[in-house]
């Protein structure tokens, strides 16, 4: 980690302290668990602070976060408030992205602030400087962002970390290693989470609220995913396709999708696994599983995506879905 720049990001939001400057929060579209939790954990470290932040959102929260501390503080975006956001914002900060591209509807607010800083755990090949703390060996977003508020909690004399802080950090981490398990856990990763666990969080609860909580609906759409998922090269890559359609058919929403990419690997003899979800206007998103001897991240870059090693995505352009199977198998082989 470049501790330089977290010591200019701290100094910076000291420097707000008591300001009528406001900080905008921007995690990417598609929320997962690292991008709500870190992003709503700033936000309540920051207003503890003294510092004026809000948490904008231009896509509907997925009901498996409702549980979350704090998710009634995010404020739905419109096009509307652009002039009174644009007028309001004196920094965009982004949070575990590091492109304005991921950030949706909200982009054009983002590319007008007068400043800009990133926090975000994934490979990026983007600008550096020292409000742009980049750091890929951390396993999640919001490990950075518990060194953070523990770095301005000694620069302000001050506590920050509460409960509901914790249980937004450890939601973040459980998610982006899978409950600890994902190649991305570090010793770093459970120093961490022992620290957030003096604050009595219930883990066992968040576990069940983002990995075994289900409904229905979700039960529906996996069979048919499972159904329908086709295997090329020998077996070594396992390919899904979930259209509008189905997703209305079954009455579940994109959010039932998260995991199935890695059930998906988990399929014996599977070495990459591609689930190509059909968006509203056409175009695809593709979440990337894998094991060790293909790299998703460094694949998905290839095709303007990023993200982790062992998972990563990407979007693309509308077309049928098996057209895009078939182009990115032949991809993936190349790589194999």
């Amino acid at each position: 980690m470049n501790h330089d720049r977290m010591e200019e990001l701290v100094r910076m939001f000291a420097g707000l302290r008591g300001q009528p400057d406001t900080v905008f929060l921007y995690p990417h579209t598609g929320i997962d668990g690292d991008a709500i939790g870190s992003t709503l954990a700033m936000l309540m470290v920051l207003r503890c602070a003294g510092i004026t932040a809000r948490f904008v959102y231009d896509e509907v929260i997925p009901a498996k976060y409702g549980f979350l501390p704090g998710v009634e503080l995010i404020e739905p975006f419109a096009e509307d408030l652009l002039p009174r956001m644009r007028a309001e914002q004196t920094l965009a900060l982004a949070l575990d992205c590091s492109e304005s591209s991921r950030t949706g509807r909200r982009q054009e607010l983002f590319d007008q602030a007068p400043q800009v800083a990133v926090i975000d755990h994934h490979v990026s090949e983007g600008e550096s400087g020292p409000l742009r703390l980049i750091d890929p060996t951390a396993a999640a977003t919001g490990e950075l962002i518990w060194e953070l508020a523990r770095q301005l909690e000694r620069t302000l004399n001050q506590t920050l970390i509460d409960h509901d802080v914790a249980v937004l950090l450890m939601t973040a981490i459980i998610s982006d290693t899978g409950r600890f398990t994902f190649s991305n856990t570090t010793a770093r990763t459970f120093a961490i989470a022992s620290e957030l666990m003096l604050h009595q969080v219930d883990i066992r609860s968040v576990v069940y609220q983002l990995f075994d909580l289900t409904s229905p609906e979700r039960l529906n759409l996996t069979g048919h995913v499972y159904e329908e998922t086709r295997y090329y090269l020998d077996g070594r890559v396992a390919v899904a396709c979930v259209s509008q359609e189905l997703l209305y058919s079954t009455g579940a929403d994109a959010s039932d999708l998260d995991g199935l990419a890695g059930h998906l690997r988990n399929v014996a003899g599977v070495e990459v696994s591609l689930l190509i979800r059909e968006l509203a206007d056409g175009g695809l998103r593709v979440n990337i599983r894998s094991g060790a001897s293909f790299n998703s991240a460094a694949f998905a870059r290839s095709l303007g995506g990023g993200g982790h090693a062992r998972a990563a995505g990407l979007q693309l352009e509308p077309m049928p879905m098996r057209q895009a199977a078939d182009l990115l198998v032949a991809k993936v082989g190349e790589w194999l």
